[in-house]
């Protein structure tokens, strides 16, 4: 469990939740938030009771809106330097190296820092009738965590979001595929959970293979990428559970799988 109110952190039946709980301040993080979030990162990598984690917001209105940019006023005033110099993990690198799928439930306006954690998520599912937008530009801040975007959005339409600051609607991000759904608010919980439960259920190395074959591919290309991603599943097909699959589907079972 969690022991700070602005995150709150939970574990039930192998699937992970964290929520961000700051909605008087539209949910942006401080520092405090971005070191605790480095935290729980490295906890969901590690725990092999975990095979999936489901990340949301506080509220109906805002998912997160990015940095707390009243704390780096406040750390300006102070003669301090810029908050990132603060935290572990300003552009949460450590949450793109989770091995374990990350599943967004994005309920409300998504922002600068919002936005990084919805990108670093690998399957999203968003409230019907919020927005998305780069903001850095209307602040004199920096947007270099949105370069994952190039893999997910075409260029204009990211040119156009990292200059202008305007958002985008969630309509139309589902469109152009980055999210996988968009559903009315009163569902978005129990889609996200939904889908958690059926990656929970599958052979975890086989989900984490997935995963990281997947990805790797996009660095790599397809001839190489393809190459690799044999190599990753190697240890899979040699695996307890490889066995376990076949045998409970002859056997007319549920499998138990072992994680090895």
């Amino acid at each position: 469990m969690n022991d700070n109110k602005n995150l709150i952190f939970k574990v039930k039946k192998h699937i992970a939740y964290l929520t961000l709980n700051r909605p008087e301040v539209r949910n942006a993080i401080n520092i405090d938030m971005y070191n605790r979030l480095n935290k729980y990162w490295l906890r969901v990598n590690q725990d092999d009771d975990i095979r999936v984690l489901v990340v949301t917001g506080t509220g109906d209105k805002v998912f997160c809106a990015g940095m707390d940019l009243k704390e780096v006023a406040r750390l300006k005033k102070e003669g301090k330097d810029d908050l990132l110099k603060y935290v572990d993990d300003p552009y949460m690198l450590n949450m793109r190296s989770i091995k374990k799928p990350i599943i967004a439930a994005i309920n409300g306006d998504t922002f600068a820092g919002g936005f990084l954690l919805a990108l670093n998520s690998d399957i999203r599912v968003a409230a019907e009738g919020i927005g998305f937008a780069i903001t850095e530009a209307r602040m004199g801040r920096g947007s270099p965590w949105a370069i994952p975007l190039l893999w997910m959005l075409p260029l204009a339409v990211v040119m156009e979001m990292a200059m202008t600051g305007s958002p985008v609607t969630a309509e139309s991000m589902h469109q152009m595929g980055f999210l996988n759904r968009l559903v009315p608010r009163d569902d978005l919980m129990p889609t996200a959970v939904k889908i958690a439960e059926l990656i929970r259920d599958n052979a975890p190395l086989s989900v984490m293979a997935a995963k990281e074959s997947l990805i790797r591919g996009m660095d790599l290309g397809l001839k190489k990428g393809f190459e690799e991603a044999i190599e990753i599943f190697k240890h899979v097909y040699a695996s307890e559970d490889a066995q376990e699959g076949p045998r409970a589907f002859s056997e007319k079972r549920k499998p138990v799988w072992k994680g090895r």
